[in-house]
């Protein structure tokens, strides 16, 4: 979308951009920034993503359930006993603030700055999200396979590595074994997934070769050792890359949107302009499974351990 700030809200220069209807510009900035934050990121391409009323909650680990087949006209199935086993999800706050300067707004500049502050906020907003989700995934990984040598050397085998890792998620995963699957890799691997080569009788690069036979969605972070991580001193990837059947059912992302805070807040500074800060709360969790993966964990998703 090529439109500005300015004409997405439909407010007059003129005015100001504090003038009348501020707490309608102020909403529509918030909504503007959460809204295409989560659009650029990655992560939640990966993971459902749901609102909430609620900053922590329990869930009781109880997957494994049973079906009874055939019986007896008279008889009755044993119930299925949730147990005490449990995994918890914290919300917490993040924030981005900035500032609009009087001095921009009196030279005519301001909806141009303004776009460049909020936007700003969005990609960091965006950063934060991914590091979120990324470094939960990776943490949450109930399998692991080496690689078996960095993405794009000359001894690399990387169509193999993909498969025999695909193959380890569907034999020890709670799935049907026919569902798509979700690869992030570091972006310094990039030119090895899109170099062609000839598969069978088709030319075509690794990546369209695995959407192709193996339905395979293929993304790309900077948030690996090495790449540019202004989130966390840890990077989220680290070496490896994540394969991962995408969905809730595997992970989710969670906002607050209930009662309790303050989402925006506009300051006069005097002399000075606006101090303008959105203020939200978020988690990740990965869910449990009861599939022979740890705890925390799960075998939905597996790590490509050295990719790079």
């Amino acid at each position: 979308m090529d439109k500005t700030l300015e004409q997405i809200l439909n407010v007059e220069a003129t005015a100001g951009p504090f003038g009348v209807g501020d707490a309608v510009l102020e909403q529509t900035l918030r909504d503007f920034i959460q809204l295409q934050s989560l659009r650029i990121a990655i992560g939640t391409n990966l993971v459902g993503t749901r609102s909430v009323g609620w900053l922590d909650f329990k869930w009781y680990t109880g997957v494994e359930g049973s079906f009874t087949y055939p019986l007896d006209d008279a008889a009755v199935a044993d119930p299925t006993k949730v147990g005490t086993a449990n995994y918890t999800v914290k919300l917490q706050k993040g924030m981005g603030r900035c500032v609009f300067l009087d001095s921009v707004r009196l030279r005519g500049e301001s909806f141009e700055n303004i776009d460049r502050q909020q936007l700003g906020i969005v990609r960091a907003r965006a950063d934060t999200i991914d590091n979120l989700i990324l470094d939960a995934l990776h943490t949450g990984a109930g399998q692991s396979q080496a690689a078996t040598a960095t993405f794009g050397s000359a001894s690399a085998d990387e169509e193999k590595d993909l498969l025999d890792t695909m193959d380890l998620v569907y034999s020890n995963a709670r799935v049907s074994g026919d569902e798509g699957m979700a690869l992030v890799l570091p972006t310094s691997t990039r030119s090895a997934l899109l170099n062609t080569q000839l598969y069978g009788n088709v030319v075509e690069s690794l990546q369209d070769h695995m959407r192709r036979i193996a339905s395979m969605t293929v993304y790309y972070t900077r948030d690996y050792t090495g790449g540019k991580n202004e989130v966390n001193s840890t990077s989220a990837l680290e070496d490896d890359a994540l394969l991962l059947i995408p969905g809730s059912e595997t992970a989710e992302f969670f906002t607050y949107n209930g009662a309790g805070f303050q989402e925006t807040e506009l300051t006069r500074i005097p002399g000075v302009g606006f101090d303008w800060m959105l203020t939200g709360y978020m988690g990740t969790v990965v869910h449990e499974h009861q599939d022979g993966a740890a705890s925390g964990t799960n075998n939905r998703i597996a790590k490509i351990t050295g990719v790079i």
